[in-house]
C-alpha cells in the first residue's frame, strides 16, 4: 500500500482491497454525519418553541470534512526545521507528537493528548538501516482500540538538506491474526538537516494476546530500499485507566433489535459494541449532560457494529448514563446555506444558529502558534457549530481541535485553530443546513453507568 501525500487520488486509483477499505470507511463515517443534524430537528419538532441545533455537517460540509480527515488517502504535512538541533536524539526529545498531529491534521477528535499527559506510550528502540537511511521507531501507543506509532528517519552520510519531497514514505503495516482497519492519519515532520519524524493512527479490531505490528518501507523519499522493523503492543499502561460496562440493553427499531454488548472507556477512546441485523443506521451518543462525543470511526459485519468516539469530557469523567440515539438516515436531502459575522474586539458577538439558536462568542485569542476562540451555546444543540475563520482574501480557516466543554452548567466551549496569517478583513464564518424534509423519528436508548464509587 502507497501511502505518501497524493490529495487528488481517487478510489478507483487504489488497488481493489484498499479502494474497498476506502469505501466501507466512508459509509461508517458518513451516517453519523446525516444522523446529528436529523436527531436534533427531531427534537425541534417535538419540543414545541425549544430550539432545536446541528451537531451535523451536510452533504457539501461532510465531504469537505472527509476529503480532509478521512485519510486513506493519506493527507501528509510537512513544515519547515523549526526544531532543528545539533543531534537528532536531542532534538527527538522535544518532539510533541501528538500536539504535532493535532496542529497538522485538523479535526481529529480529541482526547489523543492524554497518551502525552499521562505518559500512556512505551519507548522502542527498533530500527532498519538500508541505503544508507535508518528508520526506527521512537515509542507506540496501543489502548485495544487505536494504535499510534511515532517514529524517526535519518539519512546518513549526506551532505543535502531535506526536501519536502525526501520526507515521506511508502509503507505497509502487519499484524499476524488481525485485520487493522483504516489509517486514521498520518504526519511527517522534517526536524533537522537530514532527518525527519512520523506519527501514525491506526484504528483496529481486537487483537490476538501479545500482539506485534510491522511497518515495511519500500521507499523513503525518492530512494526505494528495504526497511521493516516488528514492535510488540502492549495496553498495559492504558489498561489501569480502563473501565468497561456489558449493560446488554435491547431496544426495538424498524421491527429489528438492537442489543448494547459493551461499553470500553480508555483514556482516548470510547467503543461501543452493538448488536443488529438492521443495516444503514447512524448511531450517536451523548452523556447525561447532553456533552456530545465525537465519532472516531468503526467497523462492522455479522450483525456487529464497533463504533469508536472520543473519550469522556474532562469537566464530566464519571457520567451517570449515556445515552445512544439511532437513526436511518437514508433518502435525506440537505440544503445549505453560510452565515457571517464580521470580527471586533467587542465581545459578546453573537452569531445565528441552527433553527432558531445562536453561538455566542466570548473572547478570542491570537497566540504565538495557535488562535483560540471561547463561545457560549443557546442550547445543547448547538454545541458544536462548524465555526471558521475567512480572511480578505477569502482563505478559510477550520479548527484543528474538536470543541472543549468547559461548564457543567452552561453551554460554554473553547476551540482551537491554527495560527490565523492575517486578521485583516476577518470574518467568522458557519454553515447551517436545512432538511427539506421531517426527519424520522429515532430511537433513544439510556444506559446507565456504575462506576463503584
Amino acid at each position: 500500500m502507497t501511502l505518501n501525500a497524493n490529495h487528488e487520488k481517487r478510489e478507483s486509483e487504489f488497488p481493489s482491497d484498499v479502494a474497498k477499505a476506502v469505501q466501507d470507511r466512508v459509509k461508517l463515517l458518513t451516517p453519523p454525519s446525516s444522523f446529528e443534524y436529523l436527531w436534533h430537528l427531531y427534537q425541534q419538532s417535538n419540543r414545541g418553541n425549544q430550539k432545536a441545533g446541528h451537531l451535523l455537517k451536510s452533504t457539501k460540509r461532510r465531504k469537505w470534512i472527509l476529503s480532509l480527515n478521512v485519510v486513506v488517502l493519506c493527507l501528509v504535512f510537512v513544515f519547515g526545521a523549526g526544531m532543528i538541533s545539533q543531534t537528532f536524539g536531542a532534538t527527538l526529545k522535544k518532539i510533541p507528537f501528538i500536539e504535532l498531529l493535532y496542529k497538522h491534521s485538523g479535526g481529529l477528535p480529541n482526547g489523543l493528548e492524554q497518551i502525552d499527559q499521562k505518559n500512556l506510550s512505551t519507548s522502542v528502540n527498533l530500527s532498519a538501516t538500508n541505503k544508507d537511511i535508518k528508520f526506527s521507531i521512537v515509542d507506540v501507543f496501543y489502548d485495544g482500540f487505536q494504535i499510534v506509532i511515532n517514529y524517526e528517519v535519518d539519512f546518513l552520510n549526506t551532505q543535502t538538506k531535506l526536501t519536502s519531497e525526501d520526507a515521506t514514505m511508502n509503507y505497509d503495516y502487519k499484524i499476524e491474526g488481525a485485520h487493522p482497519t483504516m489509517i486514521s492519519t498520518h504526519v511527517f515532520t522534517i526536524t533537522g538537516d537530514h532527518t525527519f519524524v512520523g506519527t501514525t493512527l491506526i484504528d483496529t479490531a481486537t487483537l490476538p494476546d501479545h500482539p506485534e505490528i510491522t511497518m515495511s518501507v519500500n521507499q523513503i523519499g525518492n530512494t526505494k530500499g528495504n526497511w521493516k522493523v516488528t514492535v510488540p503492543l502492549s495496553s498495559e499502561k492504558s489498561s489501569r485507566l480502563t473501565t468497561t460496562f456489558h449493560p446488554v440493553i435491547s431496544a426495538a427499531y424498524k421491527n429489528k433489535t438492537i442489543t448494547v454488548k459493551k461499553i470500553t472507556f480508555t483514556p482516548v477512546t470510547t467503543q461501543l459494541e452493538i448488536k443488529s441485523k438492521e443495516r444503514d443506521l447512524s448511531f450517536k451518543i451523548k452523556d447525561d449532560l447532553e456533552t456530545p462525543f465525537e465519532y472516531a470511526g468503526g467497523r462492522g459485519g455479522n450483525g456487529e457494529h464497533f463504533l469508536s468516539f472520543s473519550p469522556v469530557s474532562l469537566i464530566n469523567p464519571k457520567p451517570r448514563f449515556l445515552t445512544l440515539v439511532i437513526m436511518d438516515t437514508s433518502g435525506v436531502t440537505v440544503n445549505q446555506k453560510n452565515v457571517y459575522a464580521d470580527y471586533t474586539d467587542k465581545f459578546p458577538l453573537t452569531m445565528q444558529g441552527y433553527n432558531g439558536g445562536f453561538i455566542k462568542i466570548t473572547n478570542v485569542e491570537f497566540l504565538a502558534d495557535t488562535t483560540i476562540v471561547y463561545y457560549e451555546a443557546s442550547d445543547a444543540n448547538n454545541q458544536t457549530p462548524f465555526l471558521m475563520f475567512q480572511d480578505s482574501s477569502g482563505k478559510r480557516y477550520s479548527y484543528n481541535k474538536h470543541p472543549i466543554r468547559l461548564s457543567r452548567d452552561t453551554f460554554s466551549y473553547k476551540l482551537q485553530f491554527p495560527k490565523l496569517d492575517s486578521v485583516s478583513g476577518l470574518k467568522f464564518l458557519m454553515p447551517i443546513d436545512v432538511f427539506e424534509e421531517e426527519p424520522k423519528k429515532p430511537l433513544e436508548i439510556k444506559i446507565p453507568l456504575n462506576w463503584g464509587d
